[in-house]
């Protein structure tokens, strides 16, 4: 750190499921904890299902909290808290959070930051929340943006950060599956990986994850593809694991990718979000543009030379370790916390 006094940071998400967003807030209290950094994070609310995020966190012995257990209450007691607490940061997470945080900095002028996680167009009551959300980005000390286009829908000059993950809690895959993982749902997609499967029936392919598409794609789903629904452990999950393919419509920067890079499996992503930022084709990983092109590169890499596909695997850990890593990332953001 810049100097002797402890930093306290607080992360606020509102999280009912376990997607990309939390996989992302643990990742960061892991990598704040690690630089000795007094972090703690706040669900915005408690409701009547348990929210996965919060036994992740208490399992990994990271202090958290919900705001409240009655709906209403949130804005409220986080004001009393920052008045009681006064930590040195409110880090936000999704729209919510992020209005809440924006809020109490109005009110008690803390150091505020909302990072901006979402780049498809969201529909109904979110999408007005999403629109507030961004065109009060103004209100935040600092905002953050995980991708270019996320950046370019905000009216501020957004900081960018890489995702990371801690590169020191991963094995290597020696898996022989071709898998998606990820949420079921439009925006991810998973009906081009159903017909990547579809065309090629001798190979076999695994789906992870779980979502309101899944029933849909299940009707279609060829006999080589199987479904293993829901995981609790995803390091299990991933040692199974060779190939990911990843063929979103919207994206950011998917803590997917960099969790499989990391333990040298192959990454095959389509072009967008900041996808390219991680990606280089055919070096440490492979980026296609249409269904066609995933089919050819998928068909490429069957076929590829072992030597060849160990180099891609080495280049994709490094990458990870260079560029996306706490080491790597924790630092800058340290910087923007006690601007």
């Amino acid at each position: 750190m810049s100097n002797n006094t402890p930093t306290s940071v607080w992360l606020i998400i509102d999280s009912l499921t376990f997607g990309g967003i939390e996989s992302h807030v643990i990742e960061l209290a892991k990598g704040l904890k690690h630089f000795d950094v007094d972090v703690k994070v706040w669900l915005v609310r408690a409701y009547q299902r348990p929210s996965p995020l919060y036994d992740k966190l208490v399992a990994l012995n990271i202090p958290c909290d919900y705001l409240t257990k009655q709906k209403g209450k949130a804005f409220a007691n986080l004001l009393k808290l920052v008045k009681r607490h006064r930590p040195n940061a409110l880090h936000a997470h999704g729209y919510k959070a992020s209005l809440l945080c924006k809020l109490t900095k109005l009110f008690t002028g803390i150091h505020q930051i909302s990072t901006y996680h979402a780049g498809e167009t969201p529909t109904g009551w979110v999408k007005l929340y999403d629109l507030i959300d961004r065109y009060s980005a103004m209100i935040s000390s600092t905002s953050i943006a995980v991708s270019a286009p996320i950046s370019d829908k905000l009216p501020v000059t957004a900081k960018r950060f890489n995702n990371f993950i801690d590169t020191g809690a991963v094995t290597p895959s020696s898996g022989k599956q071709t898998a998606f993982v990820g949420r079921l749902s439009h925006e991810k997609a998973a009906d081009r990986f159903v017909r990547l499967a579809q065309s090629l029936p001798q190979r076999q392919f695994d789906i992870y994850g779980t979502g309101p598409d899944e029933s849909k794609l299940q009707q279609i789903a060829p006999p080589n593809l199987t479904f293993h629904g829901h995981q609790t452990n995803m390091n299990a999950v991933w040692e199974q694991i060779d190939v990911l393919i990843i063929c979103s419509r919207f994206e950011g920067l998917p803590m997917t990718a960099l969790e499989a890079m990391a333990r040298g499996i192959i990454v095959m992503a389509v072009n967008v979000g900041s996808l390219d930022t991680l990606l280089n084709h055919q070096q440490n990983g492979y980026l296609f543009d249409d269904f066609d092109q995933l089919s050819e590169f998928y068909r490429q890499w069957i076929e590829l030379p072992s030597p060849d596909s160990e180099s891609i695997r080495q280049n994709a850990k490094q990458t990870v370790q260079d560029a996306f890593s706490q080491q790597a990332v924790i630092p800058q953001l340290l910087d923007t916390y006690q601007s």
